[in-house]
């Protein structure tokens, strides 16, 4: 009860916590002259709906992927409009197929609105697979992103490493959501402490905005959930373990 008790407190936490930056941000952006209202308020949705798919996912609730599927197209028609086609591609090839697959993944997990899905953690070997799919997908991110800078006419080998290093956790991490894995939440805790200091550097360059402060935030309340999650997901992945379906 005590465990429930906290989670519910330090959910809506979140929630609110988020819900307050999105709104004050949306608030200064539509108060600017040039601002574009409908754009600007369907981008605040699909940040909240972020917010409450990875709160649901800590929780394993199947609901994640419904809320987050709405997000991955709310932002996919956002990175339509800014023109940006490798990130507008990365979201619909690859978030977008996920969504499906990590729900009828956890539904055969057992995984329903009312019931936490069955996780699972990484064996020694299955963390071998891992690092060796992440060493893959890594060299084949860097080299597309070398050869969008060349084409561009400027590289800058260390953004390219770090962006890539960052877009390669993403995807492998959902990899391991799909598949219920525990492990996945140390590979997010990355991806979220990366994206904090991405953050923050562009924050004292000075090319920060209201909504640069709001991703911010958005990565710190990403990177506690994620921490509280590895909490309930262990013992998720014990309740698997008991119940034969850790394989």
């Amino acid at each position: 009860m005590k465990e429930q008790t906290f989670n519910k407190i330090f959910n809506a936490f979140l929630l609110v916590g988020m819900t307050a930056c999105v709104t004050i941000s949306c608030i200064l952006n539509l108060g600017k002259p040039d601002a574009r209202t409908a754009l600007t308020i369907l981008s605040a949705v699909g940040a909240l709906m972020g917010v409450v798919s990875v709160v649901l996912s800590a929780n394993g609730n199947l609901l994640t992927f419904v809320f987050g599927l709405i997000d991955v197209c709310i932002y996919s028609y956002t990175l339509l409009d800014q023109n940006v086609p490798m990130t507008l591609g990365l979201h619909i090839l690859y978030f977008l197929p996920m969504e499906f697959i990590g729900f009828f993944g956890w539904r055969k997990r057992g995984a329903t609105v009312k019931k936490a899905v069955k996780a699972r953690r990484l064996p020694a070997r299955g963390w071998l697979n891992v690092g060796v799919l992440l060493v893959a997908v890594y060299a084949a991110v860097l080299g597309l992103a070398w050869l969008i800078a060349r084409w561009q006419g400027h590289i800058d080998w260390a953004r390219m490493a770090f962006d890539s290093a960052v877009t390669t956790a993403n995807i492998v991490a959902l990899v391991l959501m799909a598949k219920a894995y525990m492990d996945q939440w140390y590979l997010w805790t990355l991806v979220n402490i990366s994206s904090i200091v991405l953050w923050i550097i562009i924050l004292s360059s000075g090319e920060g905005s209201s909504y640069t402060v709001v991703q911010l935030f958005k990565y710190i309340f990403y990177l506690l959930n994620g921490l509280n999650a590895i909490r309930i997901w262990k013992r998720l992945s014990l309740e698997g373990e008991s119940e034969g379906l850790d394989k």
